[in-house]
């Protein structure tokens, strides 16, 4: 029997066996933030040891981007930072984009809104 012949796990069993409600295992799989660092990695946990995977139909596309946010750009080792995320992300296969969040809380809250976005 190969892992493809495995009955999967669902996320009811995991919450189940977690302690959570079945949106609390969700918000986990989404990368939500409202979720309780303990609560987090025992979902993780759990995820990792049963194998969870998305339905193929269900799996939603995430863009292969890495967003590397800096409070200022002016800093002497922040072009060291970006260039060696640069080289690791093009070895994953996963883009780079950098963000400088200024002192404006605006700034801030506009840069979140446009990443969730």
């Amino acid at each position: 029997m190969n892992a493809d012949d495995e009955p999967r796990v669902t996320i009811t069993a995991i919450a189940r066996e977690a302690g959570v409600s079945v949106p609390t295992v969700s918000r986990v799989l989404n990368g939500r933030s409202d979720v309780a660092p303990g609560t987090r990695e025992r979902v993780e946990e759990l995820l990792r040891h049963h194998g969870y995977r998305r339905r193929g139909s269900r799996t939603v596309r995430r863009a292969n981007l890495l967003d590397l946010v800096f409070p200022d750009l002016d800093s002497p080792w922040a072009l060291e930072i970006i260039r060696g995320v640069e080289d690791v992300g093009h070895a994953a296969g996963v883009g780079t984009v950098v963000s400088a969040i200024h002192s404006e809380s605006t700034s801030t809250r506009q840069w979140l809104q446009n990443l969730r976005a």
